[in-house]
């Protein structure tokens, strides 16, 4: 089972660069790739499950934090 869903926020561990799952594809090895449409490329990003983490959100207002630097 993967990790992550459509529609769930996630950030880039290569570049702190965060956004939103689209697609989620599995390998011939059982492994997981997902199509994310990461803010301010306006193109997909097609990266590994263990290139994301999941983008931590705001406690008080229950937005995801901006992490881009």
């Amino acid at each position: 089972m993967s990790k992550f869903a459509i529609g769930d926020r996630v950030e880039a561990t290569s570049d702190h660069k965060d956004g939103v799952v689209v697609a989620v594809f599995s390998t011939v090895e059982g492994n997981f790739r997902y199509a994310v449409d990461m803010e301010g490329y306006g193109a997909l990003q097609f990266l590994a499950e263990e290139k994301l983490i999941f983008c931590p959100v705001d406690q008080l207002h229950g937005r995801p934090v901006s992490l881009n630097h």
